[in-house]
C-alpha cells in the first residue's frame, strides 16, 4: 500500500497531506492494469541468452508459473504503479516548492523523491543504498530460517508409515481449514460437501494436507493434523531425501540471483513510466530466487512423494491456481493423473492467477500453463472469465454450482416467519424498520465505512447489523460504534443464513456474499468502487454509490424505492438465472459427478 504522509511547503506555507488521497478510483484501475502487464511482460526478458520463463526450470517445468505469482502477491509493482501516479498528480495540483519530509515504506519514499527530482522539487534525501542492501541480507536470513525450518518439521521425520495403498481419488487441502475431531471429507471447511459426495459414491478417497494447521490472518488454529486419523501432512510423504530438486534450486539461488540482476532487460523493464525503481525490483528478484523457488519446488517434490505413494486415479483440489495447486498440477500432469479443481470462493478479476495470455497456454521449450483437466465452477460468468481472461479450453470447464450457496439457501429457508422475527428482536431491529447487513473486512472498508455509517444514521427507521470476516474480530469495529446506535456487531461466527433472511439487503466492498445474496434473491449495495464486484455493478445486478455523496442516495433506493428493487431483481435473473430454491441443493452432487468422470475404467481396477 501507498499509505505515506508527505510534508509540502508552498511559498512560506507548510501543511500535511496524504499520498493516498490523489489516486483516484479510474488511477487505481490503471494501475492493476499496469501492474498485471508489466508482470506478464517478464516472461519474455532475455536472461542469459534465453526467454525468462524457459531460461529457469525445475524437472523441465518453467519456474515462471510461480514467479508471477510471488510478484502478484507481493504487491511491490502495483504500489510502484499507485506511488508515481499519486506523487505526479500531488505535484500537479499542489505545486510545492519542497516535499519537506514523506513518510512510508522505502518504496514510497524512493519513487516520490524520483518523481519530485524529475520536477526538480527539493525533497528528502534519499533511501541510502546501504539500506537496501541491509533489506536483502534481512530477506536472505529470513529465507535461510524458513527453509530450515521446513527440513526440520517433526512430520517429515516421523518413522510411522502414512500408508501407500492406492487410492481412488486423492484430494489435497488446507489443513487449517480441517475441523477437528471429524474423520470424513464433511470436515473440510471450503468443500467438505463435495468431499462427503465422494466418499458416499466411490469410498476411496485419501486426504492429503498441506499448508500451515493454523489460519496467521486469524490468529488461531482452526484445524489440527493430530484430531483426526483421516488428513494425512503432506511431510509424512516427503522426509529429507525426497527433496532433492528443491535442495538443488535451494544451492543455485544466487546463481539465479546474480543472472536476473544481471540482465540488461530486466534492468531496463526496472525504468518505469521514467522512474529507476531498481533498487525495489532487485528486491523482488532475490524474493523470487531465494524464497519462491525453493519453496515451490519444494511442494512439487511433496505433491510428487504423495502421488507416488497413493497412486491416485484422480486427484483434486481448490485454490488450484496458487502456489500449492499450480505444483500439484505439474505434478500430476507429469504422470498422467486427471485432476480437478474446484472453485471455492469468488474469482476476483484482478488475480492474476486466473488470468494468462495466449501464449502461456502453448509449449516453448517448457510445457505450457499447468491448468486442471476440469475445473468445476459455480457459474456461467466464471466459466466466462476463464475462458476470456484465462485462456482455458472450454472443455476443461464444468458449471457444477456452489455446494456453499446450496446450503446456504437450505438453511434460510428452513427458517420460519417466528425465526427470523427473533432475529430481527435481537438486532434491536422494530416493526416497520429496515435491517441493512454489513458484510465485508474492516480493512478493505476502512476508507468508506465512516462515510457508510453516518449516511445510515441519516436515515430515520435503518439499524445495521455487521458481521465481522472469519479472520477478524468484532473489536475491529468498535471505532464505528461510539455515535451510532442503531449499529449492532455480530460475533464473526455468527449463521450467515438468519441475518440474510431478517436482512432487507446486504452492504459490502468486497464480500461474496453480496452474489450469494443476489442468488437468494436479496438485494446488495456495494460501496467503495471501484473494486472486486464492479462488474457486478456494471452489469445492474447489484447497486453501486461511488463515493461519500452517493451512499445515502444509494441506501434510500435499495431500500425504500420498489421500481428500483425490481429493476435489481430483474437484473439478477437474467445475468444468474431465477433465485436458488433450498430444494435444487444438487451442486455437491453434480461436482462429484464431474470429479468421477475423470477416472477412466482401464484406471479403476
Amino acid at each position: 500500500m501507498i499509505d505515506a504522509r508527505l510534508t509540502i511547503r508552498s511559498g512560506t506555507a507548510t501543511r500535511q497531506v496524504s499520498l493516498p488521497d490523489y489516486l483516484g478510483a479510474d488511477a487505481e484501475e490503471s494501475a492493476h492494469q499496469a501492474e498485471y502487464e508489466w508482470i506478464k511482460g517478464l516472461r519474455r526478458l532475455e536472461v542469459d541468452g534465453d526467454t525468462f520463463r524457459d531460461r529457469f526450470t525445475a524437472r523441465g517445468d518453467s519456474l515462471w508459473w510461480f514467479t508471477e505469482l510471488y510478484l502478484h502477491k507481493r504487491q511491490a509493482v502495483l504500489d510502484i504503479h499507485r506511488a508515481i501516479t499519486a506523487a505526479t498528480a500531488l505535484l500537479d495540483r499542489e505545486s510545492p516548492a519542497e516535499v519537506i519530509s514523506c513518510t512510508g515504506s522505502p518504496l514510497v519514499r524512493h519513487v516520490v523523491r524520483q518523481v519530485a527530482m524529475g520536477r526538480r522539487v527539493r525533497t528528502p534525501a534519499a533511501v541510502s543504498p546501504a539500506a537496501w542492501w541491509r533489506r536483502l541480507l534481512a530477506l536472505d536470513a529470513r529465507a535461510r530460517t524458513l527453509t530450515l525450518s521446513a527440513l526440520a518439521t517433526p512430520e517429515r521425520w516421523r518413522t510411522a508409515d502414512p500408508g501407500s495403498d492406492q487410492a481412488r481419488v486423492a484430494a489435497f487441502v488446507h489443513r487449517a481449514f480441517w475441523r477437528p475431531g471429524i474423520a470424513t471429507g464433511s470436515a473440510e471447511s471450503y468443500i467438505g460437501a463435495i468431499l462427503s459426495e465422494l466418499e458416499a459414491r466411490g469410498g476411496d478417497v485419501r486426504y492429503i494436507g498441506v499448508g500451515p494447521a493454523r489460519n496467521f490472518r486469524a490468529h488461531r488454529r482452526l484445524g489440527s493434523t493430530r484430531d483426526t486419523r483421516a488428513l494425512v501432512p503432506v511431510e509424512r510423504f516427503a522426509p529429507v531425501r525426497a527433496l532433492r530438486e528443491s535442495q538443488d534450486v535451494w544451492r543455485k539461488r544466487y546463481r539465479y540471483f546474480r543472472a536476473m540482476t544481471r540482465s540488461a532487460a530486466l534492468r531496463d523493464a526496472a525504468r518505469i513510466q521514467g522512474i529507476d525503481c531498481w533498487d525495489i525490483l532487485r528486491e523482488e528478484f532475490a524474493g523470487v530466487a531465494w524464497l519462491q523457488w525453493p519453496w515451490s519446488v519444494r511442494a512439487m517434490d511433496e505433491a510428487a512423494a504423495a502421488l507416488a505413494a497413493c497412486r491416485p486415479s484422480a486427484v483434486v483440489t481448490y485454490a488450484e491456481a496458487g502456489g500449492w495447486g499450480r505444483a500439484l498440477i505439474l505434478e500430476a500432469r507429469r504422470r498422467g493423473i486427471p485432476s480437478a479443481g474446484l472453485q471455492h470462493g469468488f474469482i476476483y478479476r484482478h488475480w492474476l492467477n486466473y488470468r494468462h495470455e495466449p501464449d502461456e497456454l502453448q509449449a516453448t521449450r517448457t510445457p505450457p500453463f499447468p491448468y486442471p483437466t476440469r475445473t468445476l465452477l459455480f457459474d456461467d460468468y466464471a466459466a466466462r472469465h476463464l475462458a476470456e481472461a484465462g485462456r482455458l479450453p472450454a472443455s476443461s470447464l464444468c458449471v457444477t454450482g456452489s455446494p456453499r450457496l446450496d446450503a446456504l439457501a437450505a438453511d434460510m429457508f428452513a427458517l420460519s416467519a417466528e425465526a427470523i422475527d427473533e432475529v430481527r428482536t435481537r438486532l434491536h431491529v422494530t416493526a416497520g424498520e429496515r435491517l441493512v447487513l454489513v458484510t465485508t473486512k474492516e480493512k478493505e472498508a476502512r476508507g468508506v465505512l465512516r462515510n457508510f455509517v453516518e449516511a445510515a444514521a441519516g436515515i430515520p427507521g435503518v439499524a445495521v447489523a455487521i458481521k465481522p470476516h472469519p479472520a477478524e474480530t468484532s473489536a475491529a469495529y468498535d471505532a464505528y460504534l461510539d455515535d451510532a446506535k442503531r449499529i449492532t456487531v455480530v460475533p464473526p461466527d455468527a449463521p450467515l443464513a438468519p441475518l440474510l433472511a431478517a436482512a432487507d439487503a446486504v452492504v459490502t466492498v468486497n464480500s461474496t456474499v453480496a452474489l450469494d445474496a443476489a442468488r437468494l434473491d436479496v438485494p446488495a449495495l456495494v460501496i467503495g468502487l471501484p473494486n472486486n464486484l464492479s462488474p457486478f455493478v456494471d452489469l445492474g445486478t447489484l447497486a453501486g454509490a461511488a463515493d461519500a455523496a452517493s451512499l445515502e442516495t444509494g441506501l434510500r433506493r435499495i431500500l425504500y424505492d420498489e421500481r428500483f428493487r425490481e429493476h435489481l431483481a430483474a437484473r439478477r435473473r437474467v445475468v444468474f438465472g431465477e433465485p436458488v430454491k433450498a430444494h435444487e441443493r444438487r451442486a455437491g452432487q453434480r461436482s462429484a459427478e464431474a470429479v468421477l468422470e475423470l477416472i477412466q475404467p482401464s484406471r479403476e481396477g
